[in-house]
């Protein structure tokens, strides 16, 4: 199929969108709003989304327990609980139209993801947690989309990745010709995401990028480092994201301390974006260490 059609089927299925439940693009509406207020927010939450706020909460690392959803939303703020929102519609408007592919699987290595860029983030000291957040959970999501609205195709890559051993990326471009991450950044760009949120995702896979002056490098950087890692290893069935997050908190301390050291050693003749490749390598490198003790690699 060529590229033209497909993006042109795609961005034909996404004008359905507004098929979406009304409260929730009320409660984005109060979140772009300045005079809004956490409570008017708070009404508006339905069940589904208040549970994805007080699971975000719980996992930011407070110190406390989160048991409101009105201590949640004033934890998480404004930007966040948007994001969380904004990968709900995705989500959930997608899923409810497929029929063959595995969810569970998908929003687990999704959570993987996520866990693995966290602590990336962390180590790094990344500013922008929110941003890692949405990027890791919605990284594949072209993927899903393909499953939805290319059905016969999503078979073929399938059987193409096993005959010959190839990457999706492969066999989405032989097929359709148009990966997975390009239809990704088409929808996102669709709903108005931040453009450095698109190129992570557009490039969560690229193996040749030189990411232009004045990008979000390190987004992008460790968006991709988290995904590479995590299709390095197999999440067996019974492993809980949550818990994977929780063994690698122990990966954080020394880890930011190695990168610092490592960090006032280089920037004596090295600038923050030449440097931060190899911060990042050695991140990586701990955390790879320590999935090996939990996880199998593919």
């Amino acid at each position: 199929m060529a590229k033209t059609n497909t993006i042109d089927v795609i961005e034909a299925s996404i004008e359905s969108l507004p098929l979406i439940d009304g409260p929730v693009f009320e409660i984005i509406s109060l979140l772009e709003d300045p005079d809004s207020n956490f409570q008017q927010i708070v009404d508006k939450i339905s069940p589904d989304v208040a549970l994805r706020f007080l699971n975000m909460a719980n996992s930011a690392g407070s110190g406390h327990e989160v048991r409101s959803i009105s201590h949640a939303v004033r934890l998480l703020g404004y930007r966040e609980m948007q994001q969380i929102l904004v990968t709900s519609i995705l989500i959930d408007h997608f899923t409810k139209r497929s029929e063959d592919f595995s969810f569970d699987k998908f929003q687990r290595q999704a959570q993987f993801c996520s866990a693995v860029s966290s602590v990336l983030g962390q180590i790094l000291n990344y500013g922008k947690p929110e941003d890692l957040f949405t990027v890791a959970i919605l990284h594949n999501i072209g993927k899903l989309i393909i499953a939805v609205y290319f059905k016969d195709e999503h078979k073929d890559i399938i059987a193409l990745k096993k005959s010959n051993d190839i990457s999706s990326r492969e066999a989405e471009q032989e097929i359709l010709g148009v990966t997975h991450a390009e239809i990704g950044e088409l929808v996102l760009k669709k709903f108005n995401i931040p453009l450095d949120i698109c190129d992570a995702v557009r490039f969560h896979d690229a193996t040749d990028r030189i990411i232009p002056e004045g990008s979000n490098f390190q987004l992008e950087l460790i968006s991709r480092e988290a995904a590479s890692i995590v299709g390095n290893f197999t999440l067996p069935h019974e492993a809980d994201p949550v818990n994977i997050m929780e063994r690698l908190k122990w990966t954080i301390d020394p880890g930011k301390q190695m990168c610092q050291e490592l960090l006032r050693e280089q920037l004596r003749t090295k600038g923050y974006r030449e440097v931060f490749p190899e911060l990042l390598k050695h991140a990586s490198a701990l955390i790879y260490r320590d999935l090996r003790r939990i996880l199998s690699e593919r």
